[in-house]
């Protein structure tokens, strides 16, 4: 086979990657996410039934299919006919606001039963209509801002939520909430969420939040709401175990009947150490170096450096970059410790300053999702590799990326 013949027959092969790097893009093969598929599967019959269950709430580091999972799950509630909305939680209450209304509005408009569709769309103009109502009476008696406004976007969002579920019900279906990223939402609205989680568990009615976060989230739901734990089932998502991901790998190129060897399957497993983003990352990369199957480890190795490339630009780079510098700072401090988990103690002496002069950069830290407190006075990244990639790039504190003091 000449070298154009070879050219021609890499290039066509490389069209058929099957792996998809990126956050939050859908794999060929959801692997060792079966358990949590069938919860799913379980609270779809009973709703459909005409029963009422818990929420679900996912928690775990990035990089694990966290959101993967979200959205089958997702497309899971709605293949079966059942209302579902989708967002991302931002932090900003009013914004966010606007996404679950945004987001109820075009689930409504979705849906295919024109009886059912007709019969959500009365019901949410009769609450607009309501909260209309409501604020021209709040301002012609003048009411203060201490009222927090009768027609508020919290009423609204539970008057919205009530009214469709009880439609909902009589057709056998329900509305399901899919958050991600929920521990940033603010306070107010995430306990208006809780509660109506509650409320509607409370009255039978078919109303399910199923959301995702960073391994705070538990402990933030509960802050919110202390009856928050007996809403939710809770569960942990982590790395793949071994065998697992390898049954990804082979699973993944499988489909197009292609296979890794030995060698080249056994190091991928060792790099990937069983998080599904890096699974699609250095198995993407490998791909893309192979020219026939099965992949040699060769190819593997020549794609270590551009799949690191893509974890850096997709996973650590940006998340450095918005650090503050003194952030940065704590950061390098907490990545030269080399341990998974380290003590704020540790990370201050390491400074060189009392630990009680470092306590707001390090809540900046958690705050902004970087580092997260899995028990008291201890502190871990929430991405994989993080203090790695610090210790690899060796940043230097005068290092510049963006203006912010």
């Amino acid at each position: 086979m000449n070298t154009v013949d070879l050219a021609r027959r890499k290039e066509a092969m490389h069209a058929l990657n099957p792996f998809a790097p990126g956050a939050g893009r859908q794999p060929k093969e959801l692997v060792g996410r079966e358990q949590e598929l069938e919860i799913m599967d379980r609270i779809i019959a009973r709703t459909k039934a005409g029963y009422s269950d818990r929420g679900l709430v996912y928690s775990g580091l990035r990089g694990v299919g966290k959101t993967v999972l979200l959205l089958r799950m997702k497309d899971m509630a709605a293949g079966q006919g059942l209302i579902t909305v989708r967002m991302e939680a931002t932090g900003n209450e009013t914004h966010d606001y606007e996404l679950l209304f945004d987001g109820i509005s075009k689930a409504i408009l979705r849906e295919r039963r024109g009886t059912l569709r007709q019969k959500m769309l009365d019901s949410l103009k009769h609450v607009n209509e309501v909260s209309l109502e409501l604020g021209v009476i709040k301002t012609s008696i003048g009411l203060g801002n201490e009222d927090k406004g009768i027609s508020s976007d919290s009423l609204r969002l539970e008057m919205m939520v009530e009214e469709l579920c009880r439609e909902l019900k009589k057709e056998g279906s329900g509305l399901f909430l899919f958050i991600d990223e929920f521990q940033v939402m603010s306070s107010d609205l995430m306990g208006t969420i809780i509660g109506l989680q509650h409320s509607m568990g409370q009255e039978d009615l078919p109303f399910y939040v199923i959301a995702a976060g960073l391994p705070n989230l538990p402990g933030v739901l509960t802050k919110s709401r202390s009856y928050a734990e007996r809403l939710f089932q809770y569960k942990r998502i982590g790395r793949l175990p071994e065998d697992e991901t390898r049954e990804c790998f082979e699973k993944t190129i499988g489909k197009i009947n292609v296979r890794f060897d030995d060698d080249a399957l056994n190091r991928l497993i060792e790099l990937s150490k069983g998080y599904p983003y890096f699974i699609q990352a250095y198995g993407s990369a490998a791909f893309d170096e192979s020219e026939s199957s099965p992949i040699p480890l060769s190819a593997v190795i020549k794609g270590e450096p551009i799949a690191q490339a893509s974890l850096d630009s997709g996973l650590y780079e940006s998340r450095w970059q918005r650090a503050r510098p003194l952030e940065r700072e704590y950061m390098r401090a907490m990545a030269s410790l080399e341990k998974s988990v380290c003590s704020s103690a540790e990370i201050a002496e390491r400074l060189g300053r009392p630990p009680a002069d470092v306590v707001r950069v390090r809540k900046g830290i958690i705050d902004s999702g970087l580092a997260y407190s899995p028990e008291r006075g201890l502190l871990a990244f929430t991405v994989p590799g993080m203090g790695d990639f610090i210790r690899r790039a060796a940043l230097s504190e005068e290092q510049t990326y963006d203006d912010r003091a």
